[in-house]
């Protein structure tokens, strides 16, 4: 089947915001041509890849074309405030030996805690079915039924990930470099018992990310296309562990294009009705869960989303879904310009050489690249706040005044 005269065209549109920007920004970093570049590519892969799923429609293409438009304004916007500002870089001095107690002090916490972790997931896993451990605790931690849980052991893994981003920073030097041969297993460790995929491309996109600022000269677009290529590999690795790939080679091409470009065709579905609005129950979802907690008579929404066949069955809607869901097309929108101003105000205190700025932008690139696959930005927000507290404090308690 040809793709359709309005796919193509959208996807000129979208090539085109990626030349724009590259010529306006130049930085493969800048927020703004990661956003173009990845919205581009999912949809040139959607038009002209054929995966046998539904095309995407008059609606979607609309919202991604405006969404490039949105986001690239917002990007614009800080530019445009920033040129008139001191592009000094940003000069702070830690207390290195203090500084490096945090991160070993999340390091030992983790590990002493991970065979906990691994008891408890052989205790999930039991109740399983299949021969594998991993496909087990799998089952067990996400089907209700089986009523699995970390519970508080779960925040572990956001212990370990701030203790490997934070000893990233220290990598310049012989004792970080061992620190983060230590603290790295560990980290996979705690990624691997989350059973996801979505922890991992945070492992690595973060890290990627914080290197290229803390070594540019060794960390260009050649080591991102090489970490971008390992993503797609363990997509398929910890998707084969995980028993989230079909059989055979027909199969696992078939899960790819579901995970890879099913979002779009989902979402296409959803914009194509018209939903009764929820007014913040999707995208202020945590509050609500806290109200719930407190003793509030409030109902969050389900974190598991209700399945569409699209024909092949999945419930990823790419990064609109709750904000469509909550306020309608104009929420979309003005979503996507707040994310272009807020990524490249971070993008801009982190070509400074600012260490919160590197580790904020860092890793909110991870729920910028997600967005072809879910949202990533308000669903996951106490996780964001946790990952915030454990690395503010050791950057805000050992920072030194510079003379």
């Amino acid at each position: 089947m040809f793709p359709s005269l309005l796919s193509v065209i959208a996807c000129v549109i979208a090539c085109s915001f990626v030349v724009f920007n590259s010529v306006v920004f130049k930085d493969f970093r800048h927020p703004a041509i990661i956003h173009s570049v990845m919205w581009a590519s999912i949809l040139v892969l959607h038009t002209f890849v054929p995966h046998g799923l539904f095309p995407a429609g008059p609606h979607v293409l609309s919202v991604v074309l405006f969404s490039l438009a949105c986001f690239t304004g917002g990007a614009i916007l800080v530019a445009y405030l920033f040129q008139h500002r001191n592009s000094e870089d940003i000069v702070s001095r830690y207390d290195v030996p203090y500084f490096r107690r945090f991160y070993i002090g999340y390091f030992v916490m983790a590990a002493l805690v991970s065979p906990l972790m691994f008891n408890r997931a052989r205790s999930i896993a039991a109740h399983g079915t299949t021969d594998s451990f991993m496909m087990n605790l799998r089952l067990g931690l996400n089907n209700e039924a089986f009523g699995g849980s970390f519970g508080w052991m779960g925040y572990l893994s956001l212990v370990a990930l701030s203790a490997l981003f934070l000893v990233a920073l220290d990598i310049g030097n012989k004792r970080g470099k061992q620190w983060f041969l230590l603290i790295l297993p560990v980290a996979l460790f705690y990624v691997l018992m989350s059973t996801g995929r979505t922890y991992f491309f945070l492992l690595v996109i973060t890290l990627l990310f914080i290197f290229s600022f803390i070594k540019p000269e060794k960390f260009g677009l050649k080591a991102f296309a090489s970490g971008f290529f390992l993503i797609f590999v363990f997509f398929f690795l910890i998707g084969t562990i995980m028993g989230k790939v079909g059989e055979g080679s027909g199969g696992a091409l078939s899960a790819l294009y579901v995970y890879l470009l099913g979002g779009v065709s989902a979402i296409d579905v959803v914009l194509s009705t018209q939903p009764d609005l929820a007014y913040g129950s999707n995208t202020f979802r945590t509050f609500y869960a806290v109200l719930a907690k407190l003793g509030f008579e409030w109902n969050p929404v389900k974190l598991v989303k209700d399945y569409v066949y699209i024909p092949h069955a999945t419930n990823v809607y790419t990064v609109f879904y709750p904000y469509y869901l909550d306020f309608g097309l104009s929420y979309i929108l003005i979503s996507q310009f707040v994310f272009g101003v807020f990524h490249t105000v971070l993008y801009k205190g982190a070509i400074r050489g600012g260490y919160g700025y590197i580790l904020a932008y860092s890793i909110s690139v991870y729920a910028l690249f997600i967005q072809w696959f879910q949202d990533q930005y308000l669903s996951l927000l106490t996780s964001w706040l946790i990952v915030f507290a454990l690395l503010a404090m050791p950057l805000i308690l050992t920072k030194k005044s510079a003379n």
